[in-house]
This record gives structure tokens, C-alpha cells and sequence, in this order.
């Protein structure tokens, strides 16, 4: 019963739009972390940094912003929501596990490293206990 609250289509969505962007290169820091291409660094500073720049600093979670139609130009920009979008989604889907022995965070350019989880190895994250928890309590 789990498994069908599971989405792992829109995973998928994120899964090959992140690939894309990772490959195209127009976005710094966001590079492969290991030849085989499992791997991924995000970066991750924080916009309270006084090198901070959000034109660079948060282009890849306002690109995601604006896949997603969360944000088109002209509205107020929401950096800190944009990337809180990306980094729960990142969270929700089957297709990504941080790594978190391999994330920097406390460098002058910080950032996360993310494996894409071969589907052979997914669950799905609606099937943990405390998700199943969750749920049951909206539904009882």
C-alpha cells in the first residue's frame, strides 16, 4: 500500500533536470564529484557570507525556482526559498542521498555532495517509519 504514495515520476523529473545541469556547466560549483558521474557537489553558501552573490551564489536553485514555476523574472527574488525548494526536494526523492562525509561546509565556498541512488538500491522515502507515521495520523 506504501509504495503507491510514493511519486517516483516526479523524481524522475528532478533527477534528469539535475543531470542536465550539472552537464551543461553553466552553473559554478555545480560539477561531477567522481568520474563515474554518481556524484555531484552543489554549492551551498550562505547568503549571510560577505562574498555572497546571489546572481552566482543562487543561480542554480533559482533556475529550479523557475523550472518549477515557482519564480518568473521581475517577481521578488526569494534566494533562501528557492534554495530550501531545491535542498527538500533533493531530500524527498528516491534518486538523492547526501553524502555527508564528503560535504564542505565551513570553506569560503561551501558545498554539498548529493549520489544519485541507482533504482535497483531505491526506496521510497514515503516508506520510512516516520513517514508512514505521518501519514497515518493525517488519515486516522
Amino acid at each position: 500500500m506504501w509504495s503507491r504514495v510514493c511519486d517516483r515520476n516526479g523524481g524522475r523529473r528532478l533527477r534528469q533536470w539535475l543531470i542536465e545541469q550539472i552537464d551543461s556547466g553553466l552553473y559554478p560549483g555545480l560539477i561531477w564529484e567522481n568520474e563515474e558521474k554518481t556524484m555531484f557537489r552543489i554549492p551551498w553558501k550562505h547568503a549571510g557570507k560577505q562574498d555572497y552573490n546571489q546572481e552566482v551564489d543562487a543561480s542554480i536553485f533559482k533556475a529550479w525556482a523557475v523550472f518549477k514555476g515557482k519564480y518568473k523574472e521581475g517577481e521578488k527574488a526569494e534566494p533562501a526559498t528557492w534554495k530550501t525548494r531545491l535542498r527538500c526536494a533533493l531530500n524527498k526523492s528516491p534518486d538523492f542521498e547526501e553524502v555527508t562525509e564528503r560535504s564542505q561546509l565551513d570553506i569560503s565556498e561551501p558545498y554539498k555532495v548529493y549520489r544519485i541512488v541507482p533504482e535497483e538500491e531505491q526506496k521510497c522515502k514515503w516508506e520510512s517509519p516516520c513517514w508512514k507515521t505521518r501519514l497515518q495520523a493525517k488519515l486516522f
